[in-house]
């Protein structure tokens, strides 16, 4: 089924690896020509691959590498030796080392992540001022200064993307840039001896960060960010073309096999298989942090308090027992009468508190119990997650019930502690089922049972514009060495870019430069890619309107939870996180085991869910008020200019995932459907009227659903 994935599917429908009949092959301009010159000089090997200029599809020009003869697998395009690569590590070593050392709360990880892109941004602003004297001059000069990227784009321009949670984001990274950059203008004006004036301008600053964030490579065996060149004049597709680095005895990382498997019939899952740069990756995170937290208090649930219930219980008691001695003293009997009585009531009186006091030993063990229940939870679980809060809801209610039928003797502490040791049971269940969740389906692997969610809690960014004199003001200790144990030496002898993909002659060839949506794209390049098959696209949900219990809606407002919890939509897999949401809905503890909302078993609750998650993801798709059928005819308007254009992609990209994933619920749901009515399964999958001309990649895509759909309807046969 390989042949099928939506990766082949869309490089199908771009025409990826196949001649353009519309590139332009010019003369190479002579900056380029004379940098190639320089690295072939250095030892540097080009192959199959040619400067030209290509079109988008209203013809908008932008330049690239034409394949000048047919490109198969385990191809070497381009060798570099290590010696033509530019690191952070040699930019450290350099004149500006006093600066990076005096400096330590901008050049050092030990205060600030992004130290490797101000210490390579520095060493680059000081290599441009030497001109032809400096061993990067053609590096430097072949930096296009007409490219830019959506932290700097105009507010206008960033309306075209119709995404206030983006254009929010790209302001406040702009002015955290210009901030950082103010610092570094700062600094350098400390050391006139290095720096001319005029060189550390605004404008050249964002000029040169600007190629470092578009150009520089990282991960994959790179130990540091690394400027690769020639290299980026690569554009970025879902191609698979990686960088490889080749050590002084020949060996590579990937070797013959790896880099051919396509043509020996691999079957793993090449939508997860490719090779890419994003592993630690500069910048590779497709997160954008749009939380918005839920305040205020909760007044319908008030968490029981058993050392105040305790107190109450022992007042009680003394106040009885005070009552019951002052009806003692004032009844007027004969003195040794009297002592009598006093006698048996303190005896009495003594019994009765030994006898409280292993009622309440008692009542704490039962309560400790549930607490530990309550506590395995916090422990192990993240209740930040986007569906856990439900199952949390489902337990506290039971536990709290529970808790007050025993303290108001309707059930005894045999029965109260059967109840807890059952919810133990289930929680440890659904722990189980939600660890395999993360490892297996989401692969977001979780390695140790932690408490996530605290972790997370902890990790709430504070959204602080640094200024120069908050990031210059954190203390240095002056005999410390702040940059101990940061350099490695790297020992590969070449940089190989290397592709296990064909490209057919006269073909735009592309490198992968990660695992990046759209979203990312726009953020970190400028542009963005018709059918990415790394694309998503959130889906914001407020979900305490779907929260059924008061113990859940405490924790929302008591922990500060977000007001929303945020599905990423994929292409290459159906919302599997939404689909157990919507299960969680409607799951009943008393009538469902854990096992149904992790797996196919209850179909009718199946239904249920993927009608819910239906509901959801059609009423947010009726927000968008463009037509993907209207977008693609505007993407041949020759009125747009370049932001218009890629913000016309990212708008219809965003539709197209919508309409993909609302497609595979449909989907889900008539299968469903048919094996209720008893049609066999073969027949239930069948092709659909929300199949159009992806039958065959749909399948892929569900493949997995589908196979855990047959499976428990073997198990149940």
């Amino acid at each position: 089924m390989k042949r099928h994935s939506i990766g082949k599917k869309f490089t199908k429908i771009k025409g990826l690896n196949k001649a353009d009949p519309d590139a332009i092959i010019p003369e190479t301009p002579q900056l380029i020509e004379d940098f190639i010159q320089s690295l072939n000089s250095q030892g540097a090997i080009i192959n199959k691959v040619k400067y030209a200029i290509f079109q988008t599809k209203n013809g908008l020009k932008y330049p690239g590498l034409i394949a000048t003869e047919n490109i198969v697998p385990n191809d070497n395009l381009v060798i570099l030796p290590r010696e033509t690569l530019l690191t952070t590590k040699q930019a450290f070593e350099s004149p500006l080392k006093p600066m990076f050392l005096e400096f330590p709360q901008f050049f050092s990880p030990k205060f600030i992540p992004s130290w490797q892109y101000h210490i390579i941004l520095s060493f680059l602003l000081y290599e441009y001022q030497r001109g032809a004297e400096s061993k990067w001059h053609l590096l430097i000069n072949n930096f296009p200064k007409d490219i830019d990227y959506a932290v700097f784009w105009k507010s206008e321009d960033l309306e075209l993307l119709k995404d206030q949670k983006m254009a929010k984001h790209a302001i406040q990274k702009n002015r955290y840039l210009i901030s950082t950059f103010q610092t570094l203008q700062y600094i350098t004006s400390k050391y006139p001896d290095l720096f001319k004036p005029g060189v550390v301008t605004l404008e050249n600053i964002i000029w040169i960060y600007t190629s470092i964030v578009t150009r520089c490579f990282g991960g994959q065996g790179l130990k540091y960010v690394t400027m690769v060149p020639f290299c980026e004049l690569f554009n970025h597709e879902s191609a698979d073309v990686c960088y490889d680095l080749q050590q002084n005895d020949g060996k590579t990382k990937y070797n013959y096999e790896f880099m051919t498997q396509k043509l020996v019939g691999d079957q793993k899952d090449e939508d997860e298989l490719s090779i890419q740069s994003f592993d630690h990756s500069q910048g590779s995170e497709d997160e954008i942090s749009d939380s918005e937290f839920t305040t205020g208090e909760y007044q319908d649930y008030q968490e029981f308090d058993f050392d105040e219930f305790n107190e109450k219980a022992i007042k009680n008691f003394n106040n009885n027992l005070n009552y019951m001695l002052e009806t003692l003293t004032i009844q007027n009997e004969e003195y040794e009468h009297f002592g009598q009585k006093m006698k048996v009531f303190q005896e009495f009186s003594i019994r009765m508190r030994k006898e409280l006091n292993i009622k309440l030993n008692i009542q704490r063990d039962v309560f400790q119990l549930a607490i530990d229940c309550k506590s395995m939870l916090f422990q192990h679980l993240d209740f930040g997650d986007n569906f856990s809060i439900f199952f949390i809801g489902h337990i506290f209610k039971i536990l709290d019930n529970s808790l007050e039928e025993y303290f108001e003797e309707q059930i005894s502490s045999f029965q109260a502690r059967e109840i807890f040791a059952r919810m133990e049971q289930i929680c440890s269940s659904y722990l189980d089922n939600w660890y395999a969740f993360n490892n297996v389906v989401k692969k977001n692997p979780i390695q140790q049972k932690v408490n996530t969610f605290s972790q997370k809690i902890a990790q709430r960014p504070i959204k602080v514009l640094p200024t120069v004199e908050s990031i210059l003001k954190q203390p240095v200790d002056r005999s410390a060495n702040y940059y101990q144990n940061v350099w490695e030496d790297e020992n590969f002898k070449n940089l190989l870019m290397r592709t296990r993909d064909y490209f057919q002659k006269g073909s735009q060839v592309y490198f992968c430069y990660s695992q990046l949506s759209n979203r990312m794209m726009i953020l970190k390049y400028g542009m963005a890619l018709e059918y990415n098959k790394f694309n998503s696209s959130f889906l914001r949900v407020e979900y305490l309107k779907y929260l059924q219990t008061n113990e859940a809606k405490w924790i929302v407002h008591r922990f500060k939870l977000d007001k929303f919890k945020r599905f990423k939509l994929k292409f290459i897999k159906p919302p599997y996180e939404l689909i157990i949401f919507c299960k969680l809905v409607y799951w009943d503890i008393n009538l469902h085991s854990v096992d149904t909302i992790f797996k196919i078993q209850d179909l009718q609750l199946e239904k249920k869910a993927l009608n819910l998650a239906l509901e959801i993801l059609v009423e947010e798709n009726s927000k968008f008020t463009e037509k993907i059928e209207d977008l693609e005819i505007q993407l041949f308007d020759k009125s747009l200019g370049y932001h218009e254009y890629f913000a016309l992609i990212y708008r219809l990209e965003r539709l197209r995932i919508f309409r993909y994933n609302i497609n595979l619920i449909n989907i889900m749901i008539i299968a469903i459907d048919k094996i209720i009515n008893r049609v066999p399964f073969e027949q239930a999958i069948e092709k659909t009227q929300f199949d159009f001309d992806f039958y065959q990649t749909n399948r892929y895509t569900l493949k997995r659903y589908f196979d855990e759909l047959k499976f428990s309807l073997y198990q149940s046969s």
